[in-house]
């Protein structure tokens, strides 16, 4: 767990430059077109799988799964630790030669597509639900919100999956359709936490690998025992 808690100490200590991506799991070789799928991750299912698996055979040559350390709207959400949750990501994408993960110095998706952009040299693609699309053109996000859509319509193209109750957004950027299949969009992290802390099946919701990291840590379940481990891996964090 050291290089992953290091890769996400370095991204905390960037967050006041410029916009960068730590890889915990694969490469960011140069490429004409990467995808980048950002989010919590709390945890990676097998919907997340599902956008980076469409975006991949949507001609992105490499897919990042991006997480930063604190992501908007969910500064609230302490389970499962960031650590946990890259270790997660990092064992499904390490079964998928294309797919890499990283930490993500800032939240927003168009600093991500940037950093994105400088490491591969490449066109970029933002993965995403209409959840998450209608997000970015909210203005409580930015500080100048005219000139973060301009950034991003230079950084990226969106590539927009459905998502059940979410209709999708009139956006003012480049964006087209991403396929996935039917039952994509009713699966949710949301889903996942509540079936974990029951102690309910997880195999509909999470990759197998993800899975087992959720049972071995038991991140979610309703008891204390994991604030053990969450001081742990913010001990290993700081001081890496």
């Amino acid at each position: 767990m050291a290089p992953l808690a290091a890769a996400l100490g370095r991204a905390r200590e960037a967050a006041g430059g410029t916009p960068r991506l730590e890889p915990v799991a694969g490469p960011l070789p140069r490429v004409a077109r990467a995808g980048l799928l950002a989010g919590t991750f709390n945890p990676f299912t097998r919907a997340h799988a599902a956008l980076a698996v469409a975006g991949h055979r949507a001609g992105c040559a490499l897919v990042v799964l991006a997480m930063a350390p604190v992501s908007l709207a969910k500064e609230g959400l302490e389970r499962a630790h960031p650590v946990d949750r890259l270790d997660w990501a990092a064992a499904w994408a390490r079964r998928h030669p294309w797919a890499t993960v990283a930490a993500a110095s800032h939240p927003l998706l168009v600093d991500m597509a940037e950093a994105l952009g400088r490491a591969t040299g490449g066109q970029v693609a933002l993965l995403l639900g209409t959840d998450k699309a209608a997000q970015l053109i909210e203005p409580q996000w930015y500080d100048d919100p005219a000139a973060a859509l301009e950034r991003l319509e230079r950084a990226a193209t969106l590539l927009v999956a459905e998502r059940a109750g979410h209709p999708a957004p009139d956006l003012p950027l480049r964006a087209a359709p991403l396929p996935t299949a039917a039952w994509v969009s009713e699966r949710s992290a949301t889903q996942a936490r509540a079936a974990a802390a029951r102690g309910l099946p997880l195999d509909d919701l999470l990759p197998a690998p993800v899975a087992r990291g959720v049972e071995r840590t038991g991140a979610y379940a309703p008891d204390d025992a994991y604030l053990v481990r969450i001081r742990e891996l913010e001990t290993l964090t700081t001081s890496g």
